[in-house]
């Protein structure tokens, strides 16, 4: 962890896409995306993707 805050510029040159998670981004060397896969993320399994958890309450 120290290696990549050390040199956060290096491996975050741009932080546009900071706050993705679970993502693939490939850009040029100019800085155009050439490539993306955006992962629907830990909660993809929900029904409700607002209330994630609702299925607890259902037949309560």
């Amino acid at each position: 962890m120290s290696e990549v805050l050390s040199h956060w510029q290096t491996y975050v040159p741009k932080a546009d896409y900071l706050t993705q998670r679970g993502g693939t981004f490939l850009f040029d060397s100019e800085g155009n995306l050439l490539y993306e896969h955006r992962d629907r993320g830990v909660l993809g399994f929900a029904e409700n993707m607002s209330n994630p958890l609702e299925f607890l309450w259902e037949n309560a």
